[in-house]
């Protein structure tokens, strides 16, 4: 399973914000920290933004910052939001229209699903205070 950059940035962005609470922080800002392109973190900030889950303001004044406390924002939403089609992660045959031959007798596909059920189901447990500060000692 591999999770897109966007998830990826989106995530660093997140605890870039976390970590300077109030202040309106530069896009450019991040991108440089990170060492990441602009022009693929003010795609993920737009999507953040109109999702609610940070706030973003243009302008001389402007910058961005969270909308809610770390401790509302859960890592399992931000994934659901910037992944595209987590179905396509465990697919064993995406994008090509063809049937896979061991369709009726493969038990991989429904153990992918459980697994992702279960990955996801770990991510709806953290929040973004739990990744900023390691309170739970994984």
């Amino acid at each position: 399973m591999r999770l897109t950059l966007h998830t990826d940035y989106s995530i660093r962005a997140l605890l870039y914000l976390a970590h300077n609470p109030g202040k309106r922080v530069a896009i450019q800002e991040i991108a440089d920290t990170h060492r990441i392109s602009q022009h693929h973190l003010v795609k993920v900030i737009h999507r953040l933004s109109t999702s609610q889950i940070v706030l973003a303001r243009r302008g001389r004044n402007g910058g961005i910052e969270l909308a809610r406390e770390p401790r509302q924002i859960i890592i399992g939403d931000i994934v659901r939001l910037m992944e595209a089609d987590l179905a396509a992660i465990v697919a064993c045959i995406p994008d090509t229209g063809q049937q896979c031959i061991l369709a009726d007798a493969c038990r991989l596909r429904g153990l992918f699903s459980r697994s992702m059920n279960a990955f996801m189901g770990v991510l709806d447990r953290l929040t973004l205070h739990d990744i900023l500060h390691d309170d739970k000692k994984n």
